[in-house]
C-alpha cells in the first residue's frame, strides 16, 4: 500500500522529524513474520513513519564515521568508495553488479573457496556491541545517543530482538559491526593479478566468501572468522559454511553471479535470438530445490523471465509456489506479468485452505497478482471480504484485502471495512483500513474517528486533513 506520509513529511513538514529527533525513545512497532528459505522465519517489525525518517536521518549523519572506510570488497548498503559523503549511498543495483563481477573473477583465479554467513544476523546484533562501535568510530554525541535511544525502545518489542530489518539505516549499522570481520578476511586473503587488483574475498552484508589455494589455510581462517563473530555476539552459520574445491566453486559462486543467464541475452543487442538455455537451467534447478532455493536466485530468475517475456516455465513455479513462501512476492509479479492471475483464481483459493498458507505474509504477497484495476472472479472478491470481516489478519493480509476490495467493489468494501475496524486493535492496522475506506469513498467523519482512536495515527489524519482527504497514490508494484 505504501507510506504516503513519508513523502508528505519529507516535502512539507520536516519540523515533525526535527521534533522527533529532539524527543527520546521511539513509538511502538507492529510485528510481522517474514519467511526465509526452508520455512524459517525472519521476525521483522513495521516502524512508525516519522521514526523511520528520524532513524534514517541519524544514521545518514553518522554514516561516514561508521562505514566511510569500509573495504571496497564489502558490497551493498555502503557509501561510495571514492570521496564518501554522509548519507550518499551507492545504489544496491550497482553494488550487486560489482559483487557479481568480483565473484566471477575470483572463481577464475583461485582453486579453493570458503563460503559462510551469519545466523539471524540483524536479529542477533546486540545493542551494547553497536554502542561500542559507535563510540569507537564516531565518539559520544547527541546523534549517537539519540540513535541508541531509538534502538533501546525497539529492543523492548515482544518476541523481537536485535535491530529493525528491511531498513537501510539498520543495514548501515550491520555493515559497521561486520566490517570488523573484514580485517580477518584481509589478513587471510591473497592478492589478485595486477590487472584485476583487489584481494581474494568478498562480503555482501553477512554473506562471506574467502578464496585461496590451500584448503587448510581457509579452514584456519574459518576458525578466526568464527571467533571474530562470537566476539561481536554473532554466530557463524554451520549449516551454510562450505569449503569448495574445483568445479564446486563455480557451481556455487556463479550461481550467485548468474552471469551465464545474462550472457544468453547479449545476442539480442545484435538482433539475434536469445539463448534462454542458461535461464531455463537455473529455473529447473530452483524448481527442484523448492523451499531450499535461494530467494535471491528466484528473484533474479523471475525478473529475467518478466523482462524478456520468457514465460514457458511459469507452470513449474505455479506447482511449487506453496513451497516457496520466501519468494511469494517475486512469484506473484511473475504470474501477474504472464497474465495468469485470472486462471489462477481457483488455485489461489485452494492454496489458502491448505497448511502451506500458514504464513500470511506469503498469502498476501501471492494475492498481489490480482490487479487492483481488474476485478477477478467473484469467489476471490468474496474470499477477501470474508477474511477481512472475520478479523485476526496480519498487517500485510489486512492491507491487501482492504485495498483490493476498495478497488473491486467499493460498496462491499465500506461495509466489510466497518466490521473489520471493530476487531482491529493496532494503530497500523487501523491505518490501512482507514486508507482503504477512503479509496472506497467512505464517510470522512467516520474515517476521522477511526484514526483518532489511536494517537499514533495522528500523522496520517493530519496529512488527510491538509490534502482535503485526497486519496493517496498507491505504489504501482502493490497496486498491480
Amino acid at each position: 500500500m505504501g507510506w504516503p506520509e513519508l513523502d508528505w513529511v519529507a516535502k512539507k513538514h520536516k519540523e515533525l522529524v526535527f521534533a522527533r529527533l529532539k524527543a527520546s525513545g521511539a513509538r511502538s512497532v507492529s510485528p510481522i513474520d517474514v519467511p526465509k528459505e526452508n520455512f524459517m522465519i525472519r521476525p521483522a517489525v513495521v516502524i512508525d513513519p516519522v521514526d523511520r525518517l528520524a532513524y534514517q536521518a541519524l544514521t545518514d549523519r553518522l554514516s561516514k564515521s561508521v562505514i566511510g572506510e569500509m573495504h571496497r570488497q564489502a558490497y551493498g548498503w555502503r557509501l561510495h568508495v571514492k570521496d564518501p559523503k554522509p548519507g550518499a549511498y551507492s545504489t544496491n543495483d550497482a553494488q550487486w553488479e560489482l559483487y557479481r563481477n568480483h565473484l566471477s573473477a575470483l572463481v577464475a583465479n583461485f582453486e579453493v573457496a570458503l563460503k559462510t554467513d551469519v545466523v539471524s544476523c540483524f536479529a542477533s546484533l546486540r545493542l551494547d556491541v553497536i554502542a561500542d562501535e559507535f563510540y569507537a568510530r564516531a565518539g559520544s554525541s547527541a546523534v549517537v545517543e539519540r540513535t541508541l535511544s531509538m534502538l533501546e525502545s525497539w529492543e523492548k518489542a515482544p518476541n523481537r530482538s536485535g535491530i529493525p530489518q528491511r531498513s537501510l539505516a539498520s543495514a548501515v549499522l550491520g555493515n559497521m559491526v561486520l566490517s570488523r570481520i573484514d580485517d580477518i578476511l584481509k589478513y587471510h586473503a591473497k592478492p589478485m593479478s595486477p590487472a584485476e587488483a583487489g584481494l581474494s574475498f568478498a562480503r555482501w552484508m553477512d554473506d562471506i566468501w574467502l578464496f585461496g589455494s590451500d584448503a587448510g589455510d581457509l579452514r584456519s581462517a574459518q576458525i578466526e572468522i568464527q571467533d571474530g563473530l562470537q566476539a561481536l555476539g554473532l554466530h557463524i552459520n554451520t549449516g551454510k559454511t562450505k569449503l569448495l574445491e574445483g568445479s564446486e566453486i563455480a557451481d556455487h559462486a556463479l550461481n550467485v553471479a548468474h552471469s551465464a543467464v545474462d550472457d544468453g541475452f547479449l545476442s539480442l543487442i545484435a538482433g539475434k535470438p536469445a539463448d534462454t538455455g542458461p535461464l531455463d537451467e537455473l529455473v529447473e534447478k530452483l524448481l527442484a530445490e523448492k523451499e531450499e532455493a535461494s530467494r535471491t536466485s528466484i528473484k533474479f530468475a523471475t525478473k529475467r523471465m518478466r523482462e524478456h517475456k520468457h514465460f514457458s516455465k511459469v507452470d513449474g513455479f505455479v506447482d511449487v509456489a506453496p513451497r516457496m513462501p520466501h519468494a511469494a512476492d517475486a512469484l506473484a509479479r511473475l504470474f501477474r506479468d504472464a497474465d495468469r492471475a485470472n486462471e489462477l483464481a481457483s488455485w489461489y483459493l485452494e492454496y489458502r485452505s491448505t497448511p502451506w498458507a500458514k504464513l500470511q505474509w506469503s498469502s498476501a504477497q501471492l494475492g498481489t497478482m490480482f490487479s487492483s484495476s481488474v476485478r477477478p472472479q467473484v469467489e476471490v472478491v468474496d474470499h477477501f471480504a470474508e477474511i477481512l470481516s472475520a478479523g485476526g489478519l496480519s498487517l500485510p493480509m489486512a492491507a491487501l484485502a482492504a485495498q483490493r476490495l476498495a478497488s473491486w467493489d467499493a460498496s462491499k468494501a465500506r461495509a466489510v471495512i466497518s466490521e473489520a475496524v471493530k476487531k482491529s486493535d493496532s494503530a497500523l492496522q487501523r491505518r490501512v483500513l482507514a486508507l482503504a475506506a477512503l479509496h472506497a469513498d467512505h464517510n470522512r467523519t467516520i474515517i476521522k474517528k477511526w484514526l483518532n482512536d489511536f494517537e499514533e495515527n495522528s500523522l496520517t489524519l493530519e496529512m488527510l486533513k491538509e490534502t482535503n482527504f485526497k486519496k493517496p497514490k498507491l505504489k504501482p508494484d502493490f497496486e498491480g
